[in-house]
């Protein structure tokens, strides 16, 4: 009997424990079915909202279509206007074609007249010139040979001269004669550089008096200088300078002669004349021929003559 009451009293535990089981199952089940609930009626909610867009949306597009409609019919009375207006400008354009193709055919004809009967003239005017070109071609050709017949006497002629101006632009001589001169260091005293282009060199003794026959600087002084101014473009072949004789000879020697800026020699013994002579392959042109003595010593001499040829343009040298 303890038994049973054991076992009754287990199984009655079981059973309660079941039952508060089941009971927590039932709890959560209404939980579910809350939650569910809760959750079709937001899916109503939604699906309410959204039959609402829908019929928004509807209404929109009944809106587009009335608008859309109504657009079309203006755009068809628009296009039908414009067709209209077209006709009418298109027959307007078939009109002025027209005319204009009338015209036109009056025109070539026209064109037509006056271009045959001005072909007619000028076929007449171009024989007319045809002959006159035909005699002035014949008048060209007779003129042409007696131009060429006169050229070729004038090549002749102009050889003829050139020959002869080179043969005497050639011709060497005394080029310093009477030309200018010039000197840095004047004597006042009647020693004048003028006395080197005069022609006298004979005698440097004095002669009546005051007369001189050769230049004298005014004292000794460093980078005395005399020199001739030739009046042209000459080609120098010789430089020849005539030392005093009477005393004193050494105050030349140190003295250096150029044509223009080129050196030609330098005077190197006291003696009574030097010779500079230029070299044929060494041809030298200059409008000037300068004596400077650099030492501190005069200079004093009876005459400097150059020889040369020419005078030349800067164009015209021959060598």
């Amino acid at each position: 009997k303890q038994w049973y009451q054991r076992r009754v009293a287990i199984t009655a535990g079981t059973l309660k424990e079941e039952a508060q089981q089941i009971r927590r199952e039932g709890y959560s089940a209404i939980d579910k079915a809350d939650g569910i609930r809760e959750q079709a009626y937001r899916v109503k909610d939604q699906a309410y909202e959204l039959k609402e867009e829908a019929y928004e949306i509807k209404e929109s597009a009944l809106e587009a279509r009335s608008a859309l409609e109504g657009t079309l019919v203006e755009t068809l009375a628009l296009m039908k206007s414009q067709a209209t207006t077209t006709n009418l400008y298109i027959q307007e354009i078939r009109a002025s074609l027209s005319s204009l193709s009338e015209r036109l055919e009056s025109l070539e004809q026209d064109v037509g007249e006056k271009f045959a009967a001005q072909s007619d003239a000028m076929e007449e005017k171009f024989a007319a010139q045809s002959s006159a070109l035909d005699k002035l071609e014949e008048k060209v050709v007779s003129g042409t040979t007696e131009v060429v017949a006169k050229v070729t006497e004038t090549q002749t002629t102009v050889a003829t001269i050139k020959n002869r101006q080179q043969s005497w632009m050639s011709e060497i001589r005394l080029i310093s004669l009477y030309k200018l001169t010039e000197e840095n260091n004047r004597n006042p005293s009647g020693y004048d550089s003028d006395l080197i282009t005069d022609g006298q060199f004979v005698d440097s003794l004095h002669r009546e008096g005051s007369m001189r026959t050769y230049s004298h600087t005014l004292s000794r002084a460093h980078n005395n200088k005399i020199w001739i101014e030739l009046g042209g473009l000459f080609r120098i072949h010789k430089i020849k300078i005539w030392n005093v004789r009477q005393c004193c000879q050494d105050q030349l020697v140190g003295s250096h002669i150029y044509a223009d800026d080129k050196l030609i020699g330098t005077v190197i013994e006291p003696v009574a004349n030097y010779d500079f002579t230029v070299a044929d392959n060494d041809p030298t042109y200059a409008s000037k021929v300068t004596l400077h003595q650099p030492l501190a010593k005069h200079i004093h001499i009876l005459e400097m003559q150059v020889w040369g040829s020419g005078p030349f343009q800067n164009e015209d040298k021959f060598a």
